[in-house]
Order: structure tokens, then C-alpha cells, then sequence
């Protein structure tokens, strides 16, 4: 008979859903600006009078840092991987039977669905990591922030969580019906039947009444 309603592995799994969406929100790239390039600009000022205000003005106006959120800089990748993470929801959701009978998602297919979904959020995220805005000649200067390594964890919780639910137990085992039947066997009936009822070897006559008298 399948298990029905969320598994474990369900929750980790929209738990990591929920996370991986969340990163886009946060920094996925950020550029440090140095204090050298602050001095240049004031430097490039005083050589000019006319633009020594100017100059001073734009060197202090340099923020120390600068970041690229996950829906700023992925260009696509944030709308996919957002889609991605919905859809498990709606799956986990649907497994756990919040869209009535008509609309059930069976727990384990569900975690099957979760667990390819996982498997390509994992790989979307790690090809980011990998490839940095602005290629290698940028890669000096553009760091990696909180939102990529977030939306990695979120993804591998939701892979995990997928496997986990694809991989429980789908069968439990049925109990005996109260009302069957139990063959019994009996042992032999004591005591013994009497000798009278002895079956007689063959040629014997035996009889219990004795013959009448001459």
C-alpha cells in the first residue's frame, strides 16, 4: 500500500527551494573598489584646476563596493532558476494533497520530479560560480557573494530532499485479517480405546462372551 502525505525528504526540499529563491535577493557578485583608484581621480583633479571639485567629488562618491544581485546579473539563469524552485513547491504542495483529490501528486513521483529539479538548479548555480561576469580578465576583480554560495546550499537541499523522498519505502507491510482461519492440528486422543476394540490379527477369534455351558 503507499505511504501517504510528505515524507522527510519533502521538507528539506521545499525548505532548499525557499532558501535558493531567496538568494536572488542577495549579492551574487561583488567588485571591490580600491582606495588607489580614489586617489587617481583626486590626483587627475589637482592636475587640472577646473576639475579639481569635480574630481573630488566623484572620488568620494565611490562606493567601497560594488554588487550584482542574482536577478540584476544572471540574465536569464534567475528566471529559470526561479520557475525551477516554484515548481517544487507546487510539487511538494501537491504531494501533500492542499490542492484536493483531483489535483494529488503521489509523494513518490513527486520526489523523483524534485530530485531532477534539484539536479539542475546544482548545475545552473556551479556554471555561474565558474563563469564570472566579465570573463578571466575580471576575475581578479569580481568576487563571489552570499547569494550564489546560498542558492548552492538551497539547491543541494532540494536535490537531497528529492532523493530522499524518491527513495523511501513505497509498500508497508499488510496485517493479517482478523477474521482468518489458522489450521490446527490435534494430537493423538488420550486415554487409548480399550483393548475391545483392538482390531484382531488375522486368524485369531476373540470374543468377550464366554460359549455356553454343555
Amino acid at each position: 500500500m503507499e505511504q501517504k502525505g510528505l515524507r522527510t525528504g519533502h521538507i528539506v526540499a521545499i525548505l532548499g527551494a525557499l532558501t535558493a529563491l531567496a538568494s536572488l535577493w542577495r549579492p551574487w557578485y561583488t567588485v571591490d573598489v580600491p582606495q588607489r583608484l580614489r586617489d587617481a581621480i583626486s590626483a587627475q583633479g589637482d592636475q587640472v584646476p577646473a576639475l579639481r571639485g569635480f574630481a573630488q567629488t566623484l572620488a568620494a562618491a565611490l562606493p567601497s563596493r560594488i554588487s550584482a544581485s542574482g536577478w540584476q546579473e544572471l540574465q536569464g539563469a534567475d528566471i529559470a532558476l526561479c520557475v525551477g524552485m516554484l515548481a517544487v513547491v507546487a510539487l511538494v504542495v501537491g504531494a501533500a494533497g492542499a490542492f484536493g483529490a483531483a489535483i494529488r501528486v503521489e509523494p513518490r513521483a513527486a520526489g523523483q520530479a524534485i530530485a531532477v529539479v534539484g539536479a539542475a538548479g546544482v548545475a545552473l548555480v556551479v556554471v555561474h560560480l565558474v563563469h564570472r561576469p566579465g570573463g578571466q580578465a575580471a576575475a581578479d576583480f569580481v568576487k563571489l557573494g552570499s547569494g550564489a554560495w546560498i542558492a548552492l546550499a538551497g539547491s543541494v537541499a532540494t536535490l537531497a530532499g528529492g532523493l530522499m523522498a524518491a527513495a523511501a519505502g513505497t509498500a508497508r507491510r499488510v496485517p493479517a485479517a482478523s477474521g482468518s482461519l489458522t489450521p490446527v492440528s490435534f494430537g493423538p486422543l488420550t486415554p487409548a480405546l480399550p483393548p475391545v476394540f483392538d482390531t484382531p490379527a488375522p486368524g485369531r477369534v476373540t470374543s468377550s462372551v464366554p460359549p455356553p455351558a454343555s
